[in-house]
């Protein structure tokens, strides 16, 4: 920071080049500057719209006089009470403590379905950066290894572990991707290092000025439902007879099909003929998900198949509904570390689960309990992001000593 700039001036680096309000040169790349409502001009966040942008003025950080209005209050700390960016010294915005988390307007909302929900735009982000400072690039991006993300929905996170971090990646879920969103920005360069800043361009590994311009890669995709235990023999039959082997593999034919069978809409999944496949299933879901990736890599071969799950080193899980017990039971059989992070308990659907001291599970807190009573390395972690946010992880064992 200039030496002439007050301790208590919030500011923050400038990424392109900005004519300063005050003395009407330019700001340079890679300058501090400040920011302040321009007189005239409502600076104030309104709670029914928080996002909304408001006008601003920008300048040098050595022009600031004590005259100026104050910037207008950080969105993020009024709405999380948190800013990551003021403790790199990135935020030019004002964090009053009796303005912290006091927007109100992160309350559930509807999105035209019935089920409410929470906004969360970057938790993708957020596992994926998580996954990266627990295990390391080194043991992530190891050779003939891969990241198995099961129900991972659109297929948003294996995306960017494949693309922004430089991790194979496959997903496992019934649903087809959908991956026009991420894809999106991707041609717009927002991961690029220009936009994401010297803060925060570690994150992005794979990520350099102009590959936008390129074309961005699919995580390979198993279009079915996970079952632990049917996977893992799915995985051993290799190594027995012919017979066995095309047994497996029909296994594995049958639910690829069932899950193309399945229709999903606002109101859950439901098969073909209108029945419900699962009654207790409450996930809402958005009707492009029904849209086939464009680039989409599945795997229908049973070999290719086999192949990608035996090269898997890690097996993660975010919010993945009623598969979190079968993720932790398929790690623990193949003594592979594997990373939860739980949503939905759905105690109606598993009747059968109890805690070791017989309490049967049907809070969020029994659930995440139970996770770590399935393996006695199990650790629990915070994740920086709304909703349900607590992740159960166990580490490789060169890290768990």
């Amino acid at each position: 920071m200039d030496s002439n700039v007050s301790n208590n001036l919030a500011t923050t680096i400038s990424r392109y080049e900005v004519t300063c309000t005050i003395c009407s040169s330019i700001i340079e790349p890679g300058s501090r500057m400040f920011c302040f409502v321009p007189p005239g001009s409502n600076g104030n966040i309104s709670d029914d719209n928080p996002i909304k942008k408001q006008p601003l003025a920008w300048a040098h950080s050595s022009c600031n006089h004590p005259n100026l209005p104050p910037p207008p209050p950080c969105r993020h700390w009024r709405r999380l009470g948190r800013c990551p960016a003021l403790q790199a010294g990135m935020c030019a915005f004002l964090h009053e403590e009796t303005d912290k988390g006091a927007s109100t307007s992160l309350a559930k909302k509807t999105w035209g379905g019935k089920r409410q929900f929470v906004r969360n735009q970057h938790k993708n982000s957020v596992f994926r950066i998580f996954l990266m400072q627990t295990y390391g690039m080194e043991y992530l991006t190891q050779r003939n290894s891969i990241v198995v993300d099961v129900a991972g929905g659109k297929g948003e996170l294996g995306w960017e572990l494949l693309n922004l971090s430089g991790v194979e990646c496959c997903v496992i879920d019934p649903r087809p991707m959908n991956l026009e969103l991420v894809k999106s920005k991707w041609k717009k360069g927002l991961f690029e290092p220009k936009r994401v800043g010297p803060v925060f361009e570690k994150w992005y590994p794979k990520c350099e000025d102009g590959c936008g311009e390129k074309e961005s890669k699919s995580p390979f995709h198993i279009r079915c439902f996970f079952d632990g235990r049917e996977f893992v023999d799915f995985i051993e039959k290799d190594r027995e007879e012919m017979q066995a082997r095309k047994v497996a593999n029909k296994w594995l034919h049958e639910e690829i099909e069932r899950a193309k069978r399945i229709v999903w809409t606002a109101k859950g999944l439901q098969h073909e003929d209108g029945l419900n496949y699962n009654e207790s299933n409450e996930t809402i879901l958005d009707e492009t998900n029904n849209n086939v990736d464009s680039c989409s890599t599945e795997i229908e071969q049973p070999s290719k198949a086999r192949e990608l799950i035996q090269k898997c080193n890690l097996i993660i899980g975010l919010h993945p509904d009623q598969a979190a017990g079968e993720i932790a039971k398929f790690a623990i059989s193949r003594n592979i570390p594997w990373c939860i992070v739980p949503c939905c308990v759905y105690s109606q659907c598993f009747t059968k689960r109890k805690l070791k001291d017989g309490t049967h599970v049907k809070t969020y807190d029994h659930l995440v309990r139970w996770l770590c009573e399935l393996d006695p390395r199990a650790r629990v972690a915070t994740l920086d992001m709304e909703g349900k946010n607590k992740v159960v992880y166990t580490l490789p064992d060169i890290y768990d000593r």
